[in-house]
């Protein structure tokens, strides 16, 4: 049933009808959103309401409440209960319910079925108190908005409060319906009036979240008399104070030693801790502890990956941040980020918090909204080495005070100007915490290390030579001039033999070898290049018989989180994965990783090695299987130009970074030592 179904009188009045159970209650059985602007709302409302509160939130109905600061006692602190509860796991849990037990609780603990739909979402409510040219008055507004599953709206207005005096007093209402052409107009702007007063855009209108309401002392209480009572702050408790540590979490010796480097520079400078060891928990620690300093702090946390704003914003809110989360539309946040950015500059609000990919950090309409900011403000930089590509690294805005950049891997590759910009930017690296030092103390499992020897073919081995001498042509003209032109033919030369490399046809051969002496194959992670991902699938879960799935960029994230999980209670055996997992997917069951994709920039192996070492319960320590590519015996001393010893150079590279941090280092070395030696490389 939709609100096109029923059958709503134009107007309706407290004398001739049961404005509760005519339109109220009907309205709410069918609609998914409730938005109302009114003057005074009370709890014993929803009971009055129960029949269609208890559908409304049995099919993920959610409302919202512009009310004004006057409100009975029991009301407010069941209001503050509800709001501290979505950052408090442990008050959550004390009103956690289900819908069935909603219809018993509106009638016989309606202040509990309150707070726990505040907590749970399906309620939230601001409070709104006039300013400039209405200083002094009160919000009396009355009008509200039903929208249905498919789109349809009604609207009304009237005299009408939510509460249970206004079910006795004479009281009328006016509605209209979208669907009526006439009304349709009337219905869209009472929409787009409650949207300016929700996102606190109309400039006559101060409107408040509960926690600002409670630090901005503007609560009257309602008694039995008139006019209100000043507020007693002794049952006003401020739930909510702004960032703090939670309770629950106790940070590691090495945790706590990281923020005091960071304070002990100012609050400038760089984390550079081994993937796994808890950065983000650290640099949320930082923040709250510079809150505690400032007691106001404008916060913006940039990250590479969509995916890992959902990360971010999860322990964001166990700290207590209600963050902005800009990107995707610009319509979801723009309003909204300048809103709030207009009242921490004029001291309206304590705390803001934004999370933002990289891409919209950088953006010219996000960088003139947070380029006004006033002091304190605090920029976290997740794999802060993203920002150092040059339109990047020109869009660090100057307005951060305090400014916290994150990465196990923080020097670009190849890239010195992009690592020294971001230096002279962030500061230097305040404390290190290396993979070694989180195997030693526990923090990450040891790994035993195999690498396995791939020889290019002969064929594949002459299209490298020839890949290579190209390559040399090009970068030899472009160490004389500028040409933009001869820079994109040297770039594709150059993936193209990357590709040639990650594609060596011998990787599958020995991959099957290895498959059929696997004794145990459950969390498994195959990393595959983009050319041999049908390939691996093909002998890993058809010839090999494995329950696998493959894990790549173009799942979509729904997908992606269903596989994670079925991956960690074994529904199944491997995944197949590709890039999305170098940076920011928690995997932390991963036992057995077969690295087939042969990259030689160390913060992509290192950022996948960490991937595989995170802790899991019965997790004792993780196996890597290396595949290195190598030139075949018949090239061995035969090249001129020696792209042979290239191929060994790179390869070796990422061996040494593995071999020196695993248990069985001297057995690794003893594969690799012949052709190092061949070819005069120290390892």
């Amino acid at each position: 049933m939709n609100l096109k179904q029923i059958n709503f009188q134009t107007t309706i009045d407290t004398s001739s009808a049961d404005i509760i159970a005519d339109f109220f209650v009907p309205a709410l059985q069918v609609s998914t959103r409730y938005d109302r602007g009114v003057g005074y709302f009370s709890a014993g409302w929803l009971r009055l309401t129960a029949q269609g509160m208890v559908s409304f939130a049995a099919h993920g109905g959610f409302a919202r409440w512009v009310t004004s600061p006057i409100l009975d006692q029991d009301d407010w602190l069941a209001l503050q209960q509800g709001a501290a509860a979505r950052h408090d796991a442990a008050i959550h849990r004390a009103l956690e319910r289900n819908t069935q037990e909603l219809a018993e609780d509106l009638e016989k603990d309606t202040l509990s079925a309150l707070a726990w739909m505040v907590a749970d979402e399906i309620l939230d409510f601001r409070l709104a108190l006039p300013r400039n040219k209405l200083q002094g008055g009160e919000f009396h507004d009355k009008f509200g908005v039903f929208t249905d599953a498919e789109g349809n709206q009604v609207s009304f207005n009237g005299s009408y409060n939510e509460s249970v005096q206004g079910t006795r007093n004479y009281e009328s209402l006016r509605i209209f319906t979208s669907w009526n052409n006439a009304f349709a107009p009337l219905v869209a702007a009472d929409g787009e009036r409650f949207e300016r007063l929700w996102n606190n855009l109309d400039p006559n209108v101060q409107v408040y979240t509960l926690p600002d309401a409670a630090r901005a002392q503007i609560l009257k209480l309602r008694s039995e008399s008139r006019p209100y009572p000043a507020p007693n702050r002794s049952i006003l408790p401020l739930t909510i104070t702004g960032p703090r540590i939670p309770p629950e979490l106790s940070l590691r010796d090495y945790q706590l030693e990281a923020v005091d480097a960071w304070f002990d520079k100012d609050c400038c400078g760089l984390l550079e801790m081994a993937t796994g060891t808890g950065k983000t928990l650290t640099s949320l620690s930082a923040m709250s502890r510079l809150y505690e300093r400032e007691r106001r702090l404008a916060i913006v946390i940039a990250v590479p990956y969509q995916h890992l704003v959902d990360q971010w914003l999860e322990d964001a809110q166990s700290f207590g941040l209600q963050p902005i989360l800009a990107y995707k539309k610009k319509a979801d946040w723009l309003n909204r980020l300048h809103q709030q950015v207009l009242e921490f500059n004029r001291q309206d609000r304590r705390v803001i918090s934004v999370i933002t990919t990289h891409t919209t950090f950088i953006d010219s309409d996000f960088q003139r909204i947070i380029g006004s900011l006033h002091s304190p403000t605090l920029l976290i930089a997740d794999e802060v080495h993203h920002l150092g590509a040059e339109r990047s690294r020109i869009a660090l805005p100057e307005v951060f005070r305090a400014r916290l950049a994150l990465s196990a891997t923080p020097d670009r590759w190849f890239d010195d100007l992009g690592s020294a910009a971001l230096r002279r930017y962030f500061g230097d690296t305040v404390f290190r915490f290396s993979l070694e030092d989180a195997i030693k103390r526990g923090i990450l499992v040891p790994y035993t290390y195999f690498p396995q020897l791939i020889q290019l073919t002969d064929v594949e081995m002459l299209e490298y030579q020839q890949l290579s001498d190209q390559i040399a042509k090009l970068a030899a003209i472009l160490a004389s001039r500028e040409d933009e032109g001869v820079q994109q033919r040297l770039d594709r030369l150059l993936m193209q033999r990357v590709r040639l490399l990650n594609s060596a046809s011998e990787k599958l051969v020995v991959l099957r070898q290895l498959l059929s002496k696997a004794s145990d194959s459950h969390h498994t992670l195959f990393y595959c290049s983009p050319e041999q991902i049908d390939e691996v699938c093909h002998i890993v879960g058809w010839e090999a018989g494995w329950r696998i799935n493959r894990f790549t960029a173009e799942e979509p994230n729904d997908l992606r989180k269903q596989l994670l999980s079925d991956f960690d209670n074994r529904t199944i055996q491997a995944l197949v994965a590709m890039k999305c997992l170098d940076e920011g997917v928690d995997v932390p069951s991963t036992r057995i990783a077969y690295i087939l994709a042969s990259s030689s920039n160390p913060r992509e192996f290192v950022q996948r090695r960490g991937r595989v070492l995170r802790r899991a319960p019965n997790k004792q320590e993780a196996i890597i299987y290396d595949f290195i590519v190598i030139p075949p015996e018949s090239w061995y001393g035969q090249s001129n130009v020696r792209a042979d010893k290239t191929i060994v150079e790179r390869e070796l590279r990422r061996f040494k970074e593995f071999a020196d941090s695993a248990q069985n280092k001297h057995s690794a070395l003893s594969i690799v030592w012949d052709i190092a030696r061949l070819y005069s490389i120290h390892l």
